[in-house]
């Protein structure tokens, strides 16, 4: 079994979007530079979403990095974490490493901290 290690928990905006945490841009190597498309690649593995570095060839499973650190979550990550924007609730990405992946789940109220 594989260690897990939290890297930081984020909120799925209005938007559809999230923040990217530093530590995974850094450990993705993923770096917003203008004229450049910085593309992350969201693969589902069984239960899990894995999350990496894309390249520039367009796929429903990419989405770009902003200039601003946040990206679109796919619908089929959408749909596979069960996340659903609703005014009262906030619903928030837990970002893990296991072993030289970065997973992303859906967070828990348990597992999760006050924004």
């Amino acid at each position: 079994m594989t260690n897990e290690v939290l890297l930081e928990t984020t909120v799925f905006s209005k938007g559809k979007r999230t923040t990217v945490p530093e530590r995974v841009k850094g450990l993705l190597k993923l770096r917003f530079t203008p004229g450049k498309l910085t593309k992350l690649l969201w693969t589902q593995e069984g239960d899990e979403i894995a999350v990496t570095r894309g390249t520039p060839q367009s796929s429903f499973m990419k989405t770009l990095l902003s200039g601003d650190g946040t990206a679109a979550v796919p619908k089929h990550v959408r749909e596979a974490l069960k996340l659903k924007w609703t005014p009262d609730k906030v619903e928030r990405i837990l970002w893990m490493q296991k072993g030289n992946k970065i997973i992303v789940t859906r967070g828990t109220p348990k597992s999760s901290f006050t924004a």
